[in-house]
């Protein structure tokens, strides 16, 4: 068996909380992110418990009446755990049972309190136990500055509070609720002097601001507190904030803050070499030592880095230029080269890269990926540009653009791309700005595994089932509706995800595109369906399904996929015969409205799979106002019955805060 002082050094990581998360005064408390409850390690065993109670108690955060009213009861049954609590953070009212809780904790030193308080939040407790306890700090955040909260429980939280700041005798710290900003007002400054003027009554030495945009004029009335002796600045000032600082001779004599800190790129001092004639890896052999060096090399250029379409080209202090990496040997710019070649992104420099190309010919075997960003391919230069390009890349994976701009090519550069890259060409994302389209073009792409395609008038002709035209190709990414027809009498023998454009204009295309495919698919993307359309009675084995539809209905999203079955909202359509086994994952832009349990419950007989909702444009609730108020979390909270999890934008899941005998019976 461990000593308790082992013990309590082992769990201390897990269950105290930081300094920096108590004082946080962020307009999203970081305390509304959901974690597992560190009560669980208090049900291990019993030393555990005996030994982990005073760590769970040292610092209590309190964001819902619910938790107030367990912690109320706990102290009412546990008088002695009260005096365990050191820190108290309260983001709201929470009733009477914050009398209670100020009652059992005579051993707060520090008290963290919002101005957050509506005309619903009852702060009678709060007013009448706050001159139970004589805190050593007081932390007081104001989140509505730019449109000020007034109500009766606020302006009695207010009073009482100043009351107790008047006679609180061990109070030193106050951490100031009006921090200055272009918000301030004229009756923000005549309330900040206020204060000023009260804390001069007290023994504070420090005066703690959060934030500052600019340093506020009234800020020379806390120069009349007699004890003060320092204004700390907790977040770092930038160089015109420190300048407002240095011309106050009071305000300079008294601050204490960091500057931003400014990254400077500072070499390092590496001593000379006690044998200037040491050859690194000269006595292994020239294979061995190549396969070091470009090892080395790979990463020196950050080549994975440039891999990335995102990845910003400019020089940085964490990425400098890689062009003197070349000039170091020829040894290092025959094996760097290549690296500095794989990856390029191409705008206008592209007729730069052509006349290099034509020079230097077998430089672009070396080129694997071209990104290209707004390449005006309407100009016959860069036209004829494009296509030397492409005649010197045969060993060419990836042509894609940079975010959703398309990249524009005509049928003569795109037969080109095949005859020359055709075989090596792993990803393609081009836009088509010919009418015809030759579709024995594409059967020279006989690597492709990724194909995003777009086109405005595109036709062209194919028999049905017999063409092997593409069949390498997994991701069908489709940009626009009349591209739709090209691919229903393709093969497409690999396909297991297709892309379908918001906007729809062909219903039956897009049917019969889903009808001959939909065996193959196991992801889906689709805009809405103008009548509806089963596509999912076409598409067994689909295992998620993303819908483009932002018409803002969670019922909308299901009724487009069967509206077919429920246009005479008949619920007894939905027979067994009808359920999709495979699907595992929705997702959709829309957002639960006048969710009916029972429409809810259809949908859930119909996918008996069914794992993940994700809600693209809704992010949860993080107070107990805004929760009470989301009609989401009673549907996310009946779906986790279910063993459904309902996400955000953020794939973050619902889970259930606590809640008072009140609501538990509303929910049940």
């Amino acid at each position: 068996m461990l000593p308790h002082e082992i013990i309590s050094e082992i769990l201390s990581p897990a269950l105290k909380v930081s300094e920096d998360l108590f004082s946080d005064t962020s307009d999203v408390s970081p305390f509304s992110n959901y974690t597992p409850s560190t009560s669980d390690y208090l049900l291990v065993c019993k030393d555990w418990l005996r030994v982990a109670t005073p760590l769970l108690y040292n610092v209590v955060v309190l964001r819902s009446k619910a938790q107030a009213n367990a912690l109320q009861q706990v102290l009412k049954a546990n008088p002695e755990f009260g005096r365990f609590i050191k820190k108290l953070r309260v983001e709201g009212g929470f009733g009477t049972a914050m009398h209670t809780i100020l009652k059992s904790a005579p051993n707060i030193t520090d008290l963290f309190v919002s101005l957050s308080i509506y005309s619903s939040d009852n702060t009678g407790g709060l007013c009448k136990g706050l001159s139970l306890i004589n805190p050593h700090r007081i932390i007081l955040v104001d989140p509505n500055v730019v449109s000020p909260l007034k109500n009766k429980q606020l302006d009695a939280l207010k009073k009482a509070l100043f009351d107790c700041i008047h006679s609180w005798s061990n109070l030193r710290i106050f951490g100031y609720p009006h921090a200055g900003g272009y918000y301030q007002t004229a009756k923000w400054a005549q309330k900040a002097t206020e204060l000023s003027q009260l804390l001069a009554q007290t023994q504070v030495h420090t005066v703690a601001f959060d934030s500052l945009d600019m340093i506020p004029q009234w800020i020379a009335t806390l120069y009349t507190i007699p004890s003060l002796k320092v204004l700390r600045f907790q977040r770092p000032l930038d160089d015109r904030l420190v300048s407002e600082i240095e011309s106050d001779p009071c305000l300079k004599k008294l601050a204490k803050y960091t500057r931003i800190h400014k990254p400077t790129h500072i070499e390092p001092d590496i001593p000379p070499s006690l044998n200037p004639f040491f050859v690194p890896l000269q006595f292994t052999s020239k294979e061995t030592r190549e396969t070091i060096w470009r090892r080395v090399l790979f990463f020196a250029m950050y080549t994975e880095e440039m891999r990335s379409p995102t990845f910003s080209r400019r020089t940085s202090e964490l990425y400098p230029s890689r062009l003197p990496v070349l000039c170091v040997s020829k040894y290092f710019h025959r094996l760097a080269l290549p690296y500095l070649l794989e990856s390029l992104r191409l705008s206008s420099n592209i007729t730069g890269l052509a006349q290099l190309l034509e020079k230097v010919p077998h430089l672009g075997s070396s080129i694997r990926r071209i990104f290209t960003a707004g390449i005006p391919t309407t100009s016959s230069v860069y036209k004829q540009a494009i296509l030397v390009v492409f005649r010197h890349t045969p060993r060419l994976e990836v042509l894609a653009p940079v975010g959703d701009r398309p990249f524009y090519i005509t049928m003569k550069m795109f037969e080109e791309l095949g005859r020359i890259a055709g075989h090596s060409i792993q990803e393609l994302s081009v836009f088509l700005s010919e009418t015809e389209v030759s579709l024995s073009s594409f059967q020279r792409f006989t690597s492709l595994r990724t194909l995003d395609i777009g086109g405005y008038r595109l036709s062209g002709e194919v028999s049905r089932g017999t063409s092997n035209v593409l069949n390498t190709v997994q991701d069908l990414r489709i940009r626009e509706s009349i591209v739709i027809e090209l691919f229903v009498n393709i093969r497409l023998g690999s396909i297991r995800t297709l892309v379908l454009p918001w906007t729809l204009n062909g219903k039956h295309a897009v049917e019969d595109l889903i009808r001959v495919h939909g065996k193959k698919l196991h992801h889906l993307t689709l805009g809405p369906l103008h009548d509806g359309s089963p596509v999912l009675d076409f598409c067994p084995n689909l295992t998620d399904i993303e819908l483009l539809d932002v018409r803002g209905s969670f019922l909308c999203m299901y009724h487009s996929l069967y509206s077919s079955l429920l246009q005479q909202d008949d619920l007894e359509k939905l027979t067994p015969g009808s359920q999709h086994h495979a699907l595992v994952k929705i997702s959709s832009a829309g957002l639960p409205k006048n969710s009916d349990p029972q429409d809810v419950e259809a949908m859930l007989d119909m996918y008996p799979n069914l794992r993940e909702i994700e809600f693209r444009h809704f992010r949860w609730p993080t107070t107990e106002r805004e929760i009470s108020k989301s009609n989401v979390v009673p549907l996310a909270e009946s779906l986790l019955l279910k063993n459904i999890k309902l996400l955000d934008l953020e794939g973050r899941q619902w889970s259930p805060r606590l809640k008072t005998g009140k609501q538990s019976r509303k929910v049940s």
